[in-house]
């Protein structure tokens, strides 16, 4: 696959796959509108073996993270207290 890069709620990532050394796929996603001058970003393994995800899934990963980031009491709040959202968030 080639880097995908996609905007979800106003974040923007972009992901690529790679081969973990027992032969599982991850996708690392940089958050390239996140903290750090996006460098800032997370992986995701899959599991079983031979196991990949679809655009929507990936889109949906990115998604929860930047949620949970944003939330009261997120990694955002503590580490990157500088950085906002791109436009208003709710929290339920």
């Amino acid at each position: 696959m080639n880097p995908l890069e996609f905007t979800v709620d106003g974040e923007i990532f972009r992901v690529s796959e790679r081969f973990q050394d027992d032969g599982r796929m991850s996708y690392d996603f940089a958050w390239l509108n996140g903290p750090a001058d996006g460098t800032y970003g997370f992986t995701v393994g899959c599991s079983p073996l031979g196991a990949r995800m679809t655009r929507g899934e990936l889109m949906e990963a990115g998604r929860g993270f930047a949620a949970s980031f944003y939330e009261p009491g997120g990694i955002g709040e503590e580490d990157f207290p500088e950085h906002v959202a791109p436009h208003p968030r709710s929290h339920m």
